[in-house]
């Protein structure tokens, strides 16, 4: 088992597997009521899509350890954005580093404060996170797709990512990516992760479609 990150997913259900479709609209139509509270519009997640939704990342599903790794990664450059990254030693559990439960506690990371397994990004603009004290909200929480962007962005540098101007990435540096290996250089994971979130966000917020993840 691990983590699915998908985009697009009702639109592939409502064809696919009806029941499971009418369970995601449910899902999303309470977190539409939860934001619609808060001020914010609801989102509308499309059924269907006039071209196919495709991402350059070479891996949209890995082990939820993984995204730990990213994780404790961001959270030290949050803390301190000059940070010099060293990679987590072969007996050390990422999800334990006392850095990132720091960072957690703050509750303002969209990367950080997000079911590791389950749950959505709507590609709406909002600074705070949604937590949801009723348990009826997959996941727990809601980020935004645009926050979630934009924290990724922030640690490219750090992680010898190269970006342009507008935050984007080139062909070259999407091969580099997609070449990473999990027992390769240092931080391979990480980058891996990273570009799987990357890409997620990128095709949510250019398609107005949830991510998910499952």
């Amino acid at each position: 088992m691990g983590l699915a990150i998908g985009v697009g997913v009702l639109a592939d259900l409502v064809n696919d597997d009806p029941s499971a479709a009418k369970k995601i609209e449910g899902e999303l139509a309470y977190i539409n009521q939860v934001i619609s509270e808060a001020g914010l519009a609801p989102h509308q997640e499309p059924r269907q899509f006039a071209e196919q939704l495709i991402t350059r990342a070479s891996l949209t599903s890995f082990p939820y350890s993984w995204l730990h790794y990213l994780r404790r990664f961001a959270a030290h450059v949050m803390r301190d954005p000059k940070w010099v990254p060293y990679p987590v030693e072969p007996h050390e559990d990422p999800a334990s580093d006392p850095v990132l439960h720091q960072m957690y506690r703050q509750m303002v990371s969209h990367l950080l404060c997000h079911s590791d397994s389950e749950g959505y990004y709507f590609p709406i603009e909002f600074d705070k996170i949604f937590f949801d004290q009723s348990h009826k909200l997959r996941g727990g929480a809601l980020g935004s797709s645009y926050r979630l962007r934009d924290e990724l962005v922030q640690l490219a540098e750090a992680l010898e990512i190269s970006l342009s101007a507008d935050g984007e990435i080139n062909g070259e540096t999407v091969r580099w990516l997609s070449e990473q290996r999990p027992l390769g250089p240092p931080f391979a994971i990480e980058r891996l992760v990273w570009f799987a979130l990357f890409e997620a966000a990128r095709l949510s917020i250019a398609h107005n479609t949830a991510i998910v993840f499952h």
